[in-house]
């Protein structure tokens, strides 16, 4: 009996067990009875039933087709759709099985994304050729001139004045700004020059975009070809300022910045700057539980430098649960310009021919009355 496994008219199709005399092997001398395709075909040639004509050999193989096709009978050369699927190697089994293990440990670690902003692409950088010693000597000697030590008021008898009006420490303060602060000043000078240029502004962002917190979060900011600091940095041509007469009634001792610090009790969530950057190369921030659904941003303000080949910030990110690193990277082109000190710098005045846009930004501040942004060069000096 046939079963039909495919209906008419395209076509039909039944299937059955063929009854097959035995094989008299003499009669075909070119089938092999110890090969297999050879048995095929010697049983379709002894099938009972069907006409010789209407028997048909289907294979994908073209060695049975062949040797049915010599001993007369019909064949089909089917394609390779009908072929099951091939097994998969041992090999590829286990590398299925490795990448189905890395899907589910990446399922539970966090999806963060990283950005890095710079308010320019391109900066204008000046490389200053250095002084002679003639030149180095003639603008230490203007700012001296541009500076003397400030006079102090006398009574009129010509004593100074009762309750300690006179300022006794700032001959030693002058003496000690003259003697060693400008001239430590003037040695660099043109590298000092050089940090009025070349400013810009870098923003780094992290959101966590998944749904798994990010547990103990660690970024890591590195500079190549300059440095970042927490302010602009300004050197005034005319060196760090001279020292001005103390009220000192009204003078206290100089305490550590850090006495005044915040002693708040940093959450978990909260983001920590280990360091805070001062024209350093690396920064790290840490971060306990990010939480998902959260971002954070921090602005850093970059230098760069004339004289070294390129300018980036690469960011690195790494976490407890998160499977590797995850990187971004932003570069800074810049526009060298080879210049001289009296380029720039009037020497008779010490000032600057044209304004640097760092000390444009200062003017705007200073009608604000706010210069948190900004940090003086070498100012620092009198207050330690």
């Amino acid at each position: 009996a046939t079963e039909v496994i495919r209906q008419a008219p395209d076509p039909q199709v039944e299937m059955a067990l063929a009854v097959c005399a035995r094989v008299d092997w003499e009669q075909y001398p070119y089938l092999d009875p110890d090969e297999p395709d050879s048995r095929v075909v010697a049983q379709a040639l002894t099938a009972r039933g069907p006409s010789l004509e209407s028997r048909i050999i289907v294979s994908h193989d073209i060695r049975p087709l062949t040797l049915a096709q010599q001993h007369g009978l019909r064949i089909f050369h089917i394609g390779d759709n009908w072929l099951r699927p091939k097994d998969k190697s041992e090999a590829e089994k286990r590398a299925n099985s490795l990448k189905r293990e890395i899907d589910e440990i990446r399922s539970r670690q966090p999806k963060l994304a990283l950005s890095l902003s710079t308010s320019k692409d391109t900066v204008s950088v000046h490389r200053i050729r250095d002084l002679s010693s003639q030149e180095r000597e003639a603008i230490q000697d203007t700012i001296f001139r541009l500076h003397p030590m400030p006079e102090q008021a006398r009574d009129l008898i010509g004593a100074y004045t009762l309750f300690g009006q006179h300022d006794h420490t700032l001959s030693t303060r002058y003496k000690r700004w003259e003697e060693k602060v400008i001239p430590q000043f003037v040695r660099d000078y043109e590298r000092k020059l050089e940090l009025n240029f070349g400013h810009v502004e870098i923003v780094f962002r992290i959101e966590n975009i998944g749904q798994v917190p990010a547990d103990s979060l660690l970024i890591h900011l590195s500079i190549k070809g300059g440095w970042c600091n927490d302010r602009y940095v300004i050197a005034s041509p005319a060196g760090p300022r001279s020292p001005s007469v103390r009220n000192l009634l009204l003078s206290h001792p100089h305490l550590p910045d850090h006495l005044f610090r915040s002693v708040a009790q940093r959450g978990k969530h909260d983001f920590v700057v280990q360091q805070v950057p001062a024209r350093s190369t690396e920064v790290q921030i840490s971060c306990s539980d990010f939480r998902h659904g959260y971002d954070y941003e921090y602005r850093m303000i970059c230098w760069v430098d004339p004289r070294a080949e390129d300018f980036h910030v690469e960011a690195v990110v790494t976490a407890a649960n998160l499977y590797g690193e995850i990187k971004e990277m932003v570069v800074v082109e810049k526009t060298i310009i080879e210049s001289s000190v009296f380029d720039l710098v009037d020497p008779e005045t010490l000032k600057f021919h044209k304004l640097p846009e760092i000390v444009e930004l200062l003017s705007a501040a200073q009608s604000k009355d706010d210069f948190s942004d900004f940090e003086f060069d070498g100012n620092g000096w009198d207050k330690k």
